[in-house]
């Protein structure tokens, strides 16, 4: 079996276009960031970008895939089944890596945490619907996949509330919430 092989210059470039969309995104709006913007600060032409990106929404998406999201995607954990202990260490990575990008880049935070907040949903659900075959192999999928889609919007809901209203540490937050929500989700 062969594997192909990333010309490094094709690597380099996208590194380079992905810097300078972060530099350039922490001091303009996400609204007012051009493709010229970018292409300027990589000192690269518009075709070079054009020839890795469709626009600076794709960027935005390849960037937080590349960076933030790839560090997420290490540190999310699959269990055989949903516990206290999974909830918490997937809330707490989830908290983290939301705080970490609204930190890397604070002018454009609401943008980015949007786009954030839709990967980190879809990567969720992909765990929940993982653990939840492994633990109901027996069930149809499409109840799976609806319970994943319901846990990962509420986690994900919960860590972006963290962000947004909370003065505790990630850590103390879930603690201090988890016994409660589940006991209720398990009580109804």
């Amino acid at each position: 079996m062969s594997t192909t092989k990333v010309d490094p210059r094709i690597i380099r470039t996208k590194k380079l276009l992905v810097e300078a969309f972060q530099e350039v995104s922490r001091e303009k709006k996400m609204s007012q960031i051009t493709v010229k913007d970018i292409t300027e600060r990589a000192t690269v032409n518009r075709a070079t970008f054009y020839a890795h990106f469709t626009d600076k929404y794709d960027i935005l998406d390849y960037t937080l895939s590349v960076t933030i999201l790839k560090d997420l995607n290490d540190s999310l954990v699959i269990s055989e089944v949903i516990n206290e202990e999974v909830m918490s260490t997937l809330f707490i990575s989830i908290a983290h890596y939301m705080a970490e990008v609204h930190h890397s880049c604070e002018m454009n935070s609401e943008t980015f945490c949007n786009q954030a907040h839709k990967r980190i949903n879809n990567e969720l659900e992909d765990i929940f619907t993982i653990m939840l075959r492994n633990s109901y192999p027996e069930h149809d999928i499409d109840i799976l996949v609806s319970s994943a889609s319901f846990l990962s919007t509420g986690l994900s809901d919960l860590a972006r509330h963290w962000l947004n209203t909370s003065s505790l540490t990630a850590e103390a937050f879930i603690e201090k919430n988890l016994p409660f929500l589940l006991h209720h989700i398990t009580h109804l």
